[in-house]
C-alpha cells in the first residue's frame, strides 16, 4: 500500500501522502488475536503477536518466508492488523475472513469507523492498447476519511496514466473532452453521457506531453474543484496541452463560488442538474486564461500565496514505549501542549541521555550513534518553554550537582596548576643542572594538571568554533535545546558566511564522526567519540526560513532532522490544576533519565570524555522487520512514487528507526545489549509518522523558494507608506533576497498573478498591495 489520505479537503483526491505502515482496526469481531496466532503459527510479541502474512499476493505471489504480520488484540475490542511487508491492512483482514479465521460479525463492541464503508477500484488502461496497466483502490470511511493505493505497488513500474484515456483515441470529430480531478468526478461526467480524463492522484497529478499529446486537436473543458489546488491543477493541465499544441481550444466552467483558505471546494459530484442544465453549462464554458482564474463571490480578490496545511497525523504517542508514553502524555496533559509537542521533547531529552552508552548496529554491520535530532515548529504562546522546561528537568538536576563538584574541583585545580607552573619554572631556571637533569626533573614532573570538565550539559545556542574550542574540557555528550530555535536558527553560525560550515559539522556529529578542525592560529583540533543531541524550538516564520534553506537541504542536514509542526492548541487550554498522576508520571520519567545521565559513560580506556559506546546488536527477528520497513520505504522514493519530494529525508527514514530503537531500548533497559522487536515496532511506527510529516510539510509548498521570495517581498511592500513600491526602490532598500532585477520580477509575478498586488503605474513601475498595509 502507498498512499494514505485523512481527507484534506484541499488536497481534492490526492489527500496527503503516506507510507501507511500505522496499525489498522477491525472492531466488534468474535475472535481474538491469540487464536488467529495459534491458527497462523505465531509467537507472542510484546502485548501481541507476530506471525506469517496470509495475503495471497504477499511478496509478489511467493509468501511470507518471515513473519511480517504484526495482531493484537486493542481498545474497545479492536484488532490491530500491520503487515511490514506494506500489505494493505484491508486485504489482510480479507485474507483472514477468507479462511475462516476471522469472524468480524458486529457484537456489542459496534462498529469501526477504521473498516471501510465503501470501496471503489479504478482500472488505469494503455490509451494504445487499452491494456489494464495498474489499478487505484479507494477506500472511504464512516468518519470521512480516504485512503487510496495502487495495485500493483509503484503502479507495477508504468508511468502515470490518465483515468479514461484508453477512450481518447476513439473520440468523435469535436466531441469535447473534460478535465477533472479524480477518478470519481470522470464517473460523474461518464454517467451523462460525457468523456472526461483525470490524473492518477488528483489535484497534485503530473501532466506529461504524452498526456497532451492524447488530447490533441480535441475541445477542453475544464471543470476544477472550486479552491486553490483546483486552480493549479487546471494550470498545469493547460500550460502541458499548449505546449503541444499552442491553438487549443481549452475552456472551463465554475459553477460554484471559491471557497476561502480553509474550506473544502465543492466539484463535480456537487454539481445537481438535469440534462438540459447540463447543456446549458457546456454553453456557458468560457474561454481558459490563467489571469481567469475564479476569485470567488464579489470581485477579484487575493489568491493566498501557499497552499492550506493540511491536518497533521495523530503522533503515535503509545509507540513511545512505557516509561516516555507515559511522560508525553502526563507533560500533555499539565502543560496543554500538542501530544507531538511533548514527544518530541521526551524523546530528545532521552536521547541526550542515552548516546553516551550505546550505538546501534545496523544489520549492514556499521554503528550508528543514538543521538537524534529535533525541530518543533510553535508559535509563541504555544508553552514551548513551559513544555521544555518539564521535560529538561533531570538535565538540570544533573548540571547542578556538575556545578556544585565543579566548584570544588576548580579549587584543588587551581592550587595544584599554580604549584606545578612554580615547579616547572624552578626546574627550567635551576642553572646547576645539564640538560639529561633538567629533563629528568620534567618527566617525574608531568604534565600540568587537567582542568576539570565544564558543568554543562547543553546549551541554546553556539557556534560550531566555540564548540570546538571547549569541547576537550566538556563532557563527551552534549546537547543543543533550545525553545527559542530563533537564536540559533538565526545566530552568527546560521548566517551567510557560516551556515554550510555549521551544517557540515552538525552532519558528522550525527553520523558519529571524530570533530576534525585545522586552524593557523588554534593548530590541530582532533575529538573522537563526541556526541550531541538537539531539539529546537521554532516558530512558524523562522522554521520556513531554516527548513526551507536550499543549502541545509542540499547539504543533507534537515534530512537528519526529525520535525513536527502540531496544531496550535490556544483558545482552548482553560485553567485545569494538575493531575498527581501526570506529576508523578513526570518524576518516574525524570527519575529514570537522571539516573541514566548519572551512570558511568561507556569511555575509552584512560579518557575522561571520548564516548566509547558499546553496541547494540539487532535481533534478527527485530533486523527483519527492519529490512521490510527499509525496502518499504525505498520502493516509494522514486521520481514518480509517494516520497518523492521528500527524497532525502525517506532514504534516512529506517536510520531514524533503527536509533529510535536504540534509544527507547535503553531507557527501558540501561544494560541492555540488544534491540528487541517491540522496540524497533515502536520505531518504526514513530518513523513512519515522521514520513508522513515531512510529506505535509513539503505538500503545502512553504519550502518553495520562489513562493518563500514571494511572500518576504509582499511582507516588505505592505510596510512601505500606503502599502506601495516602485521596483527601482525594491533593488535598493527591498529584502537582501530580492535586490536583483530578475528575482525582484519573477516575486512580483507570483504575487500579481495570485491577485495580491497591482500595478498603479507603469514608467515609474510602482505596485501596491491589494486591501491591506502594515502602515
Amino acid at each position: 500500500m502507498t498512499m494514505h489520505a485523512k481527507g484534506n479537503p484541499a488536497a481534492g483526491d490526492s489527500g496527503a501522502r503516506s507510507t501507511d505502515f500505522m496499525r489498522s482496526g477491525i472492531g466488534g469481531r468474535n475472535t481474538t488475536a491469540r487464536s488467529i496466532a495459534q491458527a497462523l503459527g505465531g509467537i507472542r510479541n510484546g502485548n501481541g503477536y507476530l506471525c506469517r502474512c496470509p495475503v495471497p499476493s504477499h511478496g509478489k505471489g511467493r509468501g511470507d518466508r518471515n513473519p511480517s504480520l504484526s495482531i493484537a488484540d486493542g481498545d474497545d475490542g479492536k484488532l490491530l492488523v500491520r503487515c511490514f511487508a506494506g500489505c494493505d491492512p484491508c486485504n489482510v483482514l480479507a485474507a483472514l475472513r477468507s479462511r475462516g479465521l476471522l469472524d468480524d460479525r458486529p457484537t456489542n463492541g459496534g462498529a469501526n469507523a477504521a473498516k471501510p464503508v465503501r470501496t471503489f477500484t479504478y482500472e488505469y488502461r494503455d490509451p494504445a492498447s487499452g491494456e489494464a496497466r495498474y489499478r487505484k483502490i479507494r477506500h472511504e470511511y464512516a468518519n470521512g476519511s480516504k485512503s487510496f493505493f495502487f495495485e500493483p505497488k509503484g503502479r507495477g513500474g508504468s508511468p502515470p496514466l490518465l483515468y479514461g484515456g484508453e477512450r481518447l483515441p476513439d473520440l468523435a470529430e469535436g466531441q469535447p473532452v473534460w478535465i477533472v480531478e479524480g477518478e470519481k468526478k470522470v464517473e460523474a461526467l461518464r454517467a451523462r453521457g460525457a468523456i472526461a480524463v483525470s490524473g492518477d492522484t488528483g489535484a497534485q497529478s503530473k501532466w506529461l506531453p504524452e498526456h497532451a499529446q492524447l488530447l490533441r486537436g480535441c475541445p477542453v473543458i475544464f471543470w476544477p474543484d472550486s479552491d486553490a489546488p483546483g486552480e493549479g491543477y487546471i494550470a498545469r493541465a493547460a500550460a502541458a496541452i499548449r505546449a503541444e499544441n499552442p491553438g487549443a481550444d481549452l475552456r472551463v466552467v465554475r459553477p460554484f463560488p471559491m471557497a476561502v483558505e480553509g474550506e473544502k471546494g465543492r466539484d463535480v459530484c456537487d454539481w445537481v442538474g438535469g440534462n438540459e442544465e447540463f447543456a446549458a453549462l457546456i454553453e456557458s464554458a468560457k474561454p481558459y486564461e490563467p489571469e481567469a482564474a475564479n476569485p470567488g463571490p464579489g470581485a477579484d480578490g487575493p489568491l493566498p500565496l501557499f497552499p492550506p496545511l493540511a491536518e497533521p497525523e495523530p503522533f503515535p504517542i503509545a509507540a513511545l514505549g512505557a516509561t516516555l508514553c507515559r511522560a508525553a502524555k502526563a507533560i500533555s496533559s499539565k502543560v496543554q501542549v500538542p501530544p507531538a509537542m511533548a514527544a518530541q521533547s521526551v524523546l530528545a531529552g532521552a536521547s541526550l541521555a542515552a548516546c553516551a552508552h550505546a550505538d546501534v548496529m545496523l544489520p549492514y554491520g556499521q554503528a550508528r550513534p543514538l543521538s537524534l535530532f529535533f525541530a518543533t515548529v510553535a508559535a509563541s504562546g504555544d508553552r514551548k518553554s513551559t513544555s521544555d522546561r518539564e521535560t529538561l528537568w533531570p538535565v538540570r538536576k544533573r548540571e547542578e550537582f556538575l556545578r556544585e563538584r565543579h566548584i570544588e574541583e576548580m579549587k584543588h585545580w587551581k592550587h595544584a596548576s599554580a604549584a606545578w607552573a612554580a615547579e616547572k619554572r624552578k626546574i627550567e631556571g635551576d642553572k646547576k643542572i645539564d640538560f639529561q637533569e633538567r629533563k629528568s626533573r620534567l618527566v617525574v614532573l608531568g604534565d600540568e594538571p587537567i582542568k576539570p570538565l565544564s558543568a554543562f550539559l547543553t546549551t541554546g545556542d553556539m557556534t560550531i568554533e566555540g564548540l570546538v574550542k571547549n569541547w576537550p574540557d566538556a563532557h563527551a555528550a552534549l546537547g543543543l535545546f533550545t525553545a527559542e530555535g530563533g537564536m540559533f536558527t538565526a545566530g552568527h553560525g546560521m548566517n551567510d558566511d557560516n551556515r554550510l560550515k555549521t551544517a557540515a559539522m552538525l552532519s558528522e556529529l550525527w553520523d558519529g564522526l571524530p570533530v576534525k578542525r585545522i586552524r593557523a592560529l588554534d593548530g590541530v583540533t582532533i575529538l573522537p567519540g563526541r556526541r550531541l543531541a538537539m531539539h529546537v524550538m521554532i516558530q512558524p516564520d523562522a522554521a520556513e526560513s531554516f527548513l526551507s534553506n536550499p543549502t541545509l537541504r542540499d547539504q543533507g542536514l534537515l534530512s537528519r532532522v526529525l520535525i513536527a509542526r502540531p496544531e496550535s492548541l490556544a483558545g482552548s487550554r482553560l485553567y485545569q490544576e494538575p493531575r498527581p498522576e501526570d506529576t508523578a508520571a513526570i518524576r518516574a520519567y525524570g527519575a529514570r533519565v537522571l539516573l541514566i545521565l548519572e551512570a558511568e559513560p561507556a569511555l575509552m580506556p584512560g579518557k575522561r570524555n571520548e564516548l566509547d559506546p558499546r553496541a547494540l546488536q539487532i535481533t534478527p527477528e527485530a533486523a527483519t522487520i527492519w529490512r521490510d520497513f527499509h525496502d518499504h520505504i525505498e520502493t516509494q522514493c522514486g521520481s514518480d512514487s509517494p516520497l518523492a519530494l521528500v527524497r532525502d529525508f525517506a532514504a534516512k527514514a529506517a536510520e531514524h528507526a533503527a536509533r529510535i530503537a536504540g534509544v527507547l531500548t535503553i531507557v527501558e533497559d540501561l544494560e541492555a545489549r540488544e534491540i528487541g522487536v517491540e522496540a524497533m515496532l515502536n520505531a518504526i511506527t514513530l518513523a513512519d509518522w515522521y514520513v508522513n510529516e515531512a510529506c505535509r510539510l513539503q505538500e503545502a509548498g512553504r519550502s518553495d523558494p520562489r513562493l518563500r521570495r514571494a511572500a518576504l517581498l509582499l511582507k516588505w511592500i505592505q510596510s512601505q507608506p500606503g502599502g506601495k513600491a516602485a521596483i527601482s526602490r525594491i533593488l535598493t532598500h527591498g529584502p537582501n533576497a530580492l535586490r536583483t532585477k530578475a528575482v525582484a520580477e519573477d516575486a512580483l509575478a507570483i504575487l500579481l498573478d495570485h491577485r495580491r498586488i497591482i500595478e498603479v503605474l507603469s514608467r515609474p513601475r510602482i505596485v501596491q498591495v491589494i486591501g491591506e498595509t502594515c502602515e
